[in-house]
C-alpha cells in the first residue's frame, strides 16, 4: 500500500515537471514570436508618435513616461530608446500572452487545448495586425500606446475575472492597478471602470448579495479615477510647472458633433457671439469640404457607408479644421503661453461641445447606431460586408451556446449532480461574461467619442475567441458525455 502511494505520488510529482517545462518552452516560444516583429520591422514612427516622445500637452502621462524611461535606459547602454521600447512592449506582449495562457489552463482543469488556444489568438490579433490590416507592422513594435495597452487590457480582463470567480485578492489589487495604468495611458481606456462597475454589480450586489462589500469596490473604482487626475496633474506640474489635466479632451466628441450638426438650425443655439462665429467658421469649411452628414453617400450598404465616411471626415474635421481655426483665433486675439492656449482651446471646444449636445437628435443618434455596430465588429472581425454578418453570427452563437449552458448547469444544480461540470461551465461562463461587458463597453463609449477603427477596438478581441473556445469546450464535453449515456 505503501508502495502504490509513493508510485502515485512519482507519477505526480513527473506530471508536475512535465507542465513546468511545457509551460517554460510555451514562454520562450511567446517570447520569440514577440521579439520577431521589432527585428524584423525594427520601432515603427507612427503619426501620434511625436506627441507621446515630445511629452505633449494633449497626451496622458503614462506612455511619455515610459518613452522617458527607455530614453534613460538608452543612455546607458547606448541601444536607440525606440527600439528599448518595443522590445520592452514585446517582452510585456509575450508575458501576457503566456499568462492568459497559464490562467485558462489552470482554471480549465489543466487543458492544454485551451491553453494553447488562448495563446494562439493572441498570436492571432498580432498577425493579422501585421500582415492583414496594411499597417505594415504589429502595435508591439509601434510607438503607440497600443504598444502597451493591448497586454494590459487583456492582463485587466484577466485579473478582473480572478477576481470575482476565483476570489484571488491579489488579482483584485492587480485589477486595480491595471485600471490605473490604463486609464492614464489613453482616456479611451476610462472604459475600464464602468466595467468594473457592472462586474461588481453583477457579482456582489446581484448574485451574492454583499451590498457593503459592492459599495467599497464602487468608491475603490472611483479612487483609481481620482488617482488617475492626481496623477496626471502631477505629471503636468513636473514636466510643465502648472497643476493641470492634459488638454484636448473635448476635441473628439467635438468632431462627432460638428459631423452630425447642421449649421442654418444650430447656430441659433449659441448665445455666445464668439463661439458661434468659430462655429459658423468650422462648419462652412466642414461643409464645403463634404465632411459632414448630410454628404454622406445614399449607395451601399447605409451603416458601413455611413460610418466610413464619418470615420473618413473625423480627423479632418478634428486636425484640418477645428484645430487650425481655434488655435489660429487664440493665437490672433490672446498674448498666451503654452498653458494658457490650452487651457482657451478646451474652453472653447467645450462651449462649442456642451451647445451641439441640444442639436436635433437624428442624424447623431444615426451615426451613433452605425459606428457602434461598427465598432462591434471590428471588436472580432472587419467591418466588410460578409466579415460582418459572420461577426453576427459569432456573437449569436456565442450567446445561444452561453444560454444553453446555463440552462444545462441550473438543472444539474437543482438535481445536485456532477458538481465539477458545473464548476467547468460556471467558469466558462463567468470568462465569457467579464470579457463581453468589456466589448460592449468599449464599443458603446467608442461608438459616441470617436470613429470605431480596428485600432480602437481589438482589445478584447482574442479574449473573446478564448471565451468561445472554452463555451465550445465545455459544450462537447456534455455533449459528449449525455451521448454516451
Amino acid at each position: 500500500m505503501k508502495q502504490d502511494n509513493l508510485t502515485k505520488s512519482q507519477k505526480n510529482n513527473t506530471l508536475q515537471l512535465k507542465y513546468a517545462t511545457w509551460d517554460f518552452v510555451l514562454l520562450g516560444i511567446c517570447i520569440l514570436f514577440y521579439l520577431l516583429f521589432p527585428v524584423m520591422d525594427g520601432p515603427e514612427w507612427c503619426a501620434d508618435s511625436n506627441g507621446y516622445a515630445t511629452m505633449h500637452i494633449t497626451r496622458e502621462p503614462v506612455y511619455p513616461i515610459f518613452l522617458a524611461v527607455c530614453r534613460g535606459i538608452s543612455s546607458m547602454i547606448k541601444v536607440d530608446y525606440l527600439m528599448i521600447a518595443v522590445v520592452l512592449q514585446s517582452l510585456l506582449a509575450a508575458f501576457t500572452t503566456w499568462y492568459a495562457g497559464i490562467v485558462i489552463k489552470k482554471v480549465k482543469d489543466g487543458s492544454i487545448i485551451l491553453q494553447i488556444g488562448t495563446v494562439f489568438f493572441q498570436f492571432f490579433v498580432t498577425l493579422l495586425c501585421r500582415f492583414v490590416a496594411g499597417r505594415g507592422s504589429a502595435y508591439t513594435n509601434s510607438i503607440l500606446t497600443e504598444g502597451l495597452g493591448l497586454s494590459l487590457f487583456v492582463l485587466f480582463i484577466v485579473n478582473l475575472f480572478l477576481a470575482v470567480r476565483m476570489k484571488k485578492t491579489s488579482s483584485m489589487i492587480w485589477t486595480f492597478i491595471l485600471a490605473f495604468l490604463l486609464i492614464s495611458l489613453r482616456k479611451q481606456m476610462m472604459i475600464v471602470l464602468p466595467t468594473m462597475c457592472i462586474v461588481f454589480f453583477w457579482y456582489y450586489l446581484i448574485r451574492e448579495q454583499k451590498w457593503k462589500k459592492f459599495l467599497l469596490l464602487v468608491v475603490l473604482t472611483c479612487s483609481v479615477l481620482l488617482a488617475g487626475k492626481l496623477f496626471d496633474r502631477t505629471y503636468n506640474y513636473v514636466v510643465r510647472g502648472a497643476w493641470i489635466e492634459h488638454s484636448g479632451n473635448s476635441m473628439g466628441l467635438l468632431c462627432t458633433l460638428l459631423y452630425s450638426s447642421n449649421p442654418e438650425n444650430d447656430q441659433n443655439l449659441f448665445t455666445d457671439e464668439e463661439i458661434k462665429n468659430l462655429y459658423l467658421r468650422i462648419m462652412d469649411t466642414a461643409v464645403a469640404q463634404e465632411l459632414v452628414y448630410t454628404a454622406a453617400p445614399e449607395e451601399g450598404i447605409r451603416w458601413l457607408t455611413l460610418s466610413t465616411h464619418y470615420a473618413d471626415s473625423y480627423d479632418a474635421i478634428g486636425y484640418g479644421i477645428i484645430n487650425p481655426v481655434v488655435e489660429g483665433y487664440i493665437a490672433d486675439n490672446y498674448d498666451y503661453n503654452e498653458i494658457e492656449r490650452a487651457l482657451k482651446y478646451d474652453e472653447i471646444c467645450g462651449a462649442m461641445t456642451s451647445t451641439l449636445f441640444r442639436q436635433a437628435p437624428g442624424p447623431l443618434v444615426e451615426v451613433y447606431i452605425y459606428n457602434t455596430w461598427k465598432g462591434f465588429v471590428n471588436s472580432i472581425a472587419l467591418a466588410k460586408p460578409l466579415l460582418s454578418l459572420i461577426a453576427l453570427i459569432a456573437y449569436l452563437v456565442m450567446g445561444g451556446i452561453a444560454i444553453y449552458l446555463w440552462a444545462w448547469m441550473k438543472k444539474l444544480k437543482k438535481d445536485k449532480v456532477n458538481v465539477d461540470m458545473i464548476v467547468q461551465v460556471e467558469t466558462s461562463l463567468s470568462f465569457a461574461f467579464v470579457t463581453m461587458v468589456g466589448i460592449v463597453i468599449n464599443a458603446l463609449v467608442v461608438g459616441l467619442m470617436i470613429f470605431s477603427q480596428p485600432r480602437y477596438m481589438i482589445y478584447g478581441m482574442g479574449l473573446f475567441y478564448t471565451a468561445g473556445s472554452m463555451l465550445l469546450y465545455d459544450l462537447w464535453k456534455i455533449l459528449k458525455t449525455e451521448t454516451g449515456k
